[in-house]
């Protein structure tokens, strides 16, 4: 999936290191440590009675869409399962709900940040696609570094195997 990017000609970026590579389904922001088990009690619930699941990408996208990009991802297919557990997990940790009709969610893996908010054009679809299961769900938590976020896991929500 990485290896697309070498297809592209692109401004200075920091890519994403191939263990790093993950789905965001909610970005919850700060959580304090006394909030921590209550937080990972919702996303249990969010997750519970939910099946495995294939995830398959799409093609590369630069991100915003509009006005300088930030980064180039890659897009992937949004089959029920992932929109149920989304849903679930928005109605249980999101701190405000999306004030524009269309700011929702875009199921995406970053591959890469630019250093510097740049004009690119949006790339080529890619040949290559990949599925693959998701049998899991993680809590991270991410750390900003100078060399770019690292993200650690704090606790893991097995899915029902299909």
């Amino acid at each position: 999936m990485l290896a697309a990017l070498d297809k592209l000609d692109l401004p200075s970026h920091r890519r994403t290191p191939p263990e790093q590579v993950h789905l965001t389904l909610l970005f919850i922001g700060d959580v304090l440590r006394k909030n921590l088990d209550a937080t990972i009690e919702s996303i249990e619930r969010a997750s519970s009675g939910l099946k495995t699941f294939e995830l398959s990408t799409r093609s590369p996208i630069r991100l915003p869409e509009r006005g300088p990009a930030r980064l180039i991802a890659m897009e992937t297919d949004y089959p029920a399962t992932l929109r149920e557990l989304q849903r679930r997990l928005a109605a249980r940790l999101a701190g405000k709900p999306r004030s524009r009709a269309g700011d929702r969610f875009r199921p995406h893996l970053t591959l890469c940040r630019f250093r510097a908010p740049s004009k690119v054009s949006p790339p080529e679809p890619a040949l290559d696609r990949e599925s693959f299961v998701v049998a899991r769900i993680v809590l991270m938590r991410s750390e900003l570094l100078p060399t770019g976020a690292a993200h650690h896991e704090v606790e893991s929500f097995p899915l029902i195997p299909a």
